[in-house]
């Protein structure tokens, strides 16, 4: 049976298809996405025309009108049909979209706080009918595989990219000069160093080696045991070399499929599409089409971490690792790739976008047939709380049994669920962001 997200899109497909208002000859219909580059280049234009291919439209073909802006024209039942893709970047096109100039952005990182008052009117952006992760991408830090080190925090990465670090031993590693491997200066990595790491602030380590691409910096560590290299996530790695685990001020989180769809990993870069509340119904079946999991395999096809949920391979040794209370919460399970965080702001769900549209993918997933018979284990986490220990252990269990009630009320069985307090915390501080990392719930399948 097809999901609520796909049953919904669906319906909103053919109403798309089918209110056709009369227009003047040169009035054609025109459906304007503005925002990042990063997505604008390749992704957005791959999800459109699969998206016009899903409604039957013919004659599809892209027409360049200059470098941040293309059209994709198609045409049915002898309507023509244009959608505008601009991409000079996150801030225009998020800004294009509070003035109008756009039905939908494109942005590669959050909207920060003046651009949310800036877009009032709006309604509600944290809500998951406005707001749409498409894909993940993110910084992978890569080593040669005989480098000792396993970890790394990001004040580290800052400290090197800013200079302030040049030897191994101030990351944890071996002697000698960090030789730092990065690709092009202009691209969309290099946005996303700048404005997660190093404060805007472009790399100034003497011993800098700019690649053509980024698969040369990873070839360029595999030659050199002194080599340090940011590449994509999705970047692939050559033979003798590996990712390491980063930090922010808390655990260690590797860049593996756990770690980077649930968002514990410090360096993930979602790509989301923010819309209005009064979307037309052609915006709003294409914003709602590109979470489902024919647009999915579109991200995967792009060589981007799509979001469908799957059960990973138990990885050896992991369990043990785990502190005791954690353990017994989990034991004989496998960590499903995904954590739901909160956004008590929002008006419409207490989830942030991402975590309720990840919810109705577990729930669509756990009642596939190879899944039947099979249960949860619900564990939650919380922001530490010096003044009253007790107040993260009830925030966990309270934020747990938010997410049983929901499983439990769509017909998925959950067989154990426990609140462990700011056990493991992810990031340091008590600030937004740090809570907002920190509390989480992680679902883990037995």
């Amino acid at each position: 049976m097809a999901s609520p997200i796909v049953r919904i899109a669906s319906a909103l497909l053919v109403l798309a298809s089918c209110v056709q208002p009369a227009r003047a000859q040169d009035d054609v219909e025109r459906l304007r996405i503005h925002g990042s580059n990063s997505i604008g280049a390749r992704l957005m234009p791959a999800l459109v025309e699969d998206w016009l291919a899903s409604m039957e439209y013919r004659q599809v073909r892209r027409v360049p009108r200059s470098p941040a802006q293309l059209e994709i024209h198609a045409v049915r039942d002898g309507l023509p049909l244009v959608v505008e893709i601009g991409k000079p970047g996150s801030a225009p096109g998020f800004a294009a979209l509070v003035r109008g100039d756009a039905e939908l952005a494109m942005l590669a990182r959050q909207p920060d706080a003046r651009e949310r008052d800036a877009a009032w009117q709006l309604g509600d952006l944290a809500s998951p009918d406005q707001e749409y992760v498409l894909a993940l991408n993110g910084a992978a830090v890569v080593v040669h595989r005989d480098n000792p080190l396993r970890r790394i925090d990001v004040a580290q990465l800052r400290a090197l990219l800013s200079g302030e670090a040049r030897e191994w031993t101030q990351l944890g590693g071996h002697g000698g000069t960090v030789r730092l491997q990065l690709g092009p200066a202009q691209g969309g990595l290099e946005d996303f160093i700048h404005e997660r790491i190093t404060d805007g602030r472009g790399p100034r380590i003497p011993a800098l080696q700019r690649h053509r691409d980024l698969r040369a910096a990873a070839a360029a560590v595999a030659r050199d045991r002194s080599a340090l290299a940011l590449v994509e996530l999705t970047t692939p790695l050559p033979a003798g070399v590996r990712a390491v685990a980063v930090a922010d001020g808390g655990v260690a989180v590797a860049p593996d499929a756990a770690g980077v769809r649930s968002r514990d990993y410090p360096l993930v870069r979602p790509f989301t599409l923010y819309g209005g509340q009064m979307m037309s119904a052609l915006g709003r079946s294409f914003a709602m089409y590109t979470i489902t999991p024919r647009a999915q395999a579109v991200v995967r096809r792009q060589g981007l971490v799509a979001l469908d949920v799957a059960a990973p391979a138990p990885a050896a040794g992991d369990a043990e690792r785990l502190p005791e209370e954690y353990r017994h919460a989990v034991d004989g399970a496998v960590r499903l790739p995904l954590a739901l965080r909160f956004n008590l702001k929002s008006l419409t769900t207490i989830y942030d976008g991402y975590s309720a549209q990840q919810l109705e993918r577990v729930v669509a997933w756990m009642k596939r047939p190879e899944n039947r018979g099979r249960s949860l284990s619900v564990v939650g986490f919380a922001s530490e709380d010096r003044g009253n220990r007790l107040f993260a252990t009830m925030t966990s269990n309270n934020r747990a049994d938010i997410v049983v009630a929901y499983l439990v009320e769509h017909g998925i069985s959950v067989q154990r669920s426990r609140g462990l307090g700011s056990l493991r915390p992810l990031a340091a501080g008590d600030g937004e962001e740090a809570r907002r990392r920190n509390e989480r719930v992680e679902l883990w399948l037995l």
